[in-house]
């Protein structure tokens, strides 16, 4: 690595040449690395191969399961929801104890229970943890996608943020067959309710059930309204909404 020492700085490439500004001035330095060609064929890369092919399995994986539940999440997901899936993917993956190195498949992984663990619990808005927001017990029915809240009383039963009025709570349901591609989803109808005293049982019933094929996730997500002069705002931007996948089978 060499230090530009002339009157003009060049950013950039030339050739094998690569010019850049550090913190420690102008830098120019020759390409390095092995060849995308070296790379795919070499077999003191097998290794940088096997990592690849599993890493664009995590990621394509990853992808189905946050685009399945978009209507839910919205913009509402943190800003590195993305690395946090691809973490517990990658734990995931490596349960997979059928295929080779390099083949193993998130599917093949998330067959077993303890899998399914490594999903369950995953929230999407990391600035808000359903299990501290929500202290009531609650149900869901991997056959039918339903999920219930019986006896929530919402002042009682919710963490809310301090200029809250009102919550909604809603859930929705993704059965993705990772080996085909196609994926199944539904949500249901939002349930809006007052921050007070007033005791009800929540029922989030999908439009549709799920149809039994592929890996079913279910997500159950609270979200915080301020009322003022009779109109009712999203808090915050939906920052403090909480999201998380609450089953996995």
């Amino acid at each position: 690595m060499g230090r530009q020492i002339g009157l003009i700085k060049i950013s950039g490439k030339f050739n094998d040449l690569s010019f850049y500004k550090s913190k420690d001035g102008y830098i120019v330095r020759t390409k390095g690395g092995a060849s995308k060609a070296r790379i795919k064929t070499d077999p003191a890369f097998a290794r940088t191969r096997e990592n690849n092919q599993e890493f664009a399995e995590i990621n394509h994986s990853g992808k189905w399961i946050r685009t399945s539940f978009r209507n839910i999440t919205g913009n509402e997901s943190d800003a590195l929801v993305v690395s946090r899936m691809v973490t517990q993917l990658s734990k995931v993956v490596k349960l997979d104890i059928i295929n080779l190195r390099g083949s193993r498949k998130v599917w093949m992984g998330l067959s077993t229970k303890e899998s399914k663990k490594l999903l369950k619990g995953f929230n999407f808005n990391i600035a808000s943890i359903l299990s501290k927001v929500l202290k009531a017990n609650y149900h869901v029915d991997s056959v039918s996608g339903v999920v219930r809240i019986p006896d929530f009383i919402p002042q009682q039963d919710l963490v809310c943020p301090a200029s809250a009025t009102h919550c909604r709570i809603e859930s929705a349901w993704s059965e993705i067959d990772f080996t085909s591609g196609v994926i199944h989803s539904s949500i249901s109808p939002a349930v809006s309710l007052v921050l007070d005293q007033t005791k009800s049982s929540v029922v989030l019933t999908p439009a549709q059930a799920p149809t039994g094929t592929g890996i079913l996730f279910v997500v159950l997500k609270v979200s915080f309204f301020q009322e003022i002069n009779g109109q009712v705002y999203t808090l915050n931007n939906g920052s403090l909404n909480a999201i998380e996948i609450v089953s996995v089978s």
